[in-house]
């Protein structure tokens, strides 16, 4: 049941997601980020490989026909996202980083239009404004004259590009959805992202002094974001899109920030700040008035709907 529920699905992701902000902000001080994020995946393949092993290699010839969509996938959702995340937390705050990806809606809105051909309505751009004023407010942590003087804190412009590539990924695995089942193209996509990750780690490892500091709670937190974030997460997330769609299912991401301030203020003792509320509000009310605009102006699409009904 929890199988064909991508609400239940999507809940379960973002709470697990949520988590994993947190755990990176603590875990990138005793370990450097690429390091950090390849390991992770190197656990998560372990684990992934003799379960859905003999089936990702059933898909190799679809794997080869299809590669460019494979690396595109490997390289924004598996490697870029969560390597430019756990540097992004070196220099922001985990409630700052998961904030960002309140935008991610709306860029998977704009991104489905360029890359799939999907309408927009023009009367959806100014929710499309308000939602990138929000994230613009919370970029500056409130200060308007911090976007004047373009003197931006790294961590978050690291996270932008990071909120970038997960939602080129969403999009992605909307194109991917109906080529290959969502399990064993997860564990291909992983292969593929480590063969990129790797040789960065060798490169990283060798240009950092510092040693990594082994610990019972480091790993924990490491055994969290790789089996946890790294594949309950994904697929979860994977099959959600595939039974609802990214757009459908991108708008569920505005409830990471919710559990990520959850753990933060519990865990780590962060704060949660007036900038951050009134940018969430701005972020929230762009997303409402873009699908309100949309729904407005798409034609209903029954294979669409049927596919979203037949979950429940």
């Amino acid at each position: 049941m929890i199988r064909n529920s991508p609400y239940v699905l999507l809940i379960l992701a973002t709470c697990i997601w949520g988590g994993n902000f947190v755990a990176g902000k603590v875990l990138v001080t005793h370990m450097p980020p690429i390091t950090l994020a390849a390991l992770r995946w190197c656990i998560a393949f372990a684990v992934l490989a003799p379960i859905y092993g003999k089936e990702a290699w059933k898909l190799r010839s679809d794997v080869r026909r299809h590669w460019k969509t494979v690396v595109f996938l490997a390289v924004t959702g598996v490697a870029g996202f969560n390597t430019l995340t756990y540097v992004a937390v070196q220099y922001t705050s985990s409630i700052n980083a998961s904030l960002m990806n309140s935008a991610t809606p709306i860029l998977v809105v704009l991104l489905s239009w360029l890359m799939l051909g999907e309408r927009i309505a023009w009367r959806a751009i100014p929710g499309i404004i308000v939602s990138m004023a929000g994230v613009a407010w919370i970029i500056a942590h409130g200060q308007p004259e911090t976007l004047l003087s373009l003197s931006f804190n790294p961590g978050d412009l690291w996270m932008l590009l990071a909120v970038l590539c997960w939602a080129l990924y969403s999009v992605g695995m909307k194109r991917a959805a109906g080529k290959f089942p969502a399990s064993p193209l997860l564990l291909v996509q992983v292969a593929a992202a480590l063969l990129l990750m790797l040789p960065l780690s060798a490169i990283e490892l060798a240009s950092v002094s510092r040693p990594i500091e082994w610990s019972l709670p480091f790993t924990a937190g490491l055994l969290y974001i790789a089996l946890f974030a790294s594949i309950v997460a994904f697929l979860s997330w994977n099959r959600a899109i595939e039974l609802a769609g990214s757009q459908r299912c991108a708008g569920f991401l505005n409830l990471i920030p919710m559990f990520s301030t959850v753990f933060a203020m519990g865990f780590t003792g962060e704060s949660f700040h007036g900038f951050h509320l009134l940018g969430v509000i701005f972020i929230l009310s762009g997303i409402y008035m873009t699908q309100q605009a949309m729904k407005k102006n798409r034609p209903p699409r029954t294979e669409e709907a049927g596919a979203f009904n037949s979950s429940r």
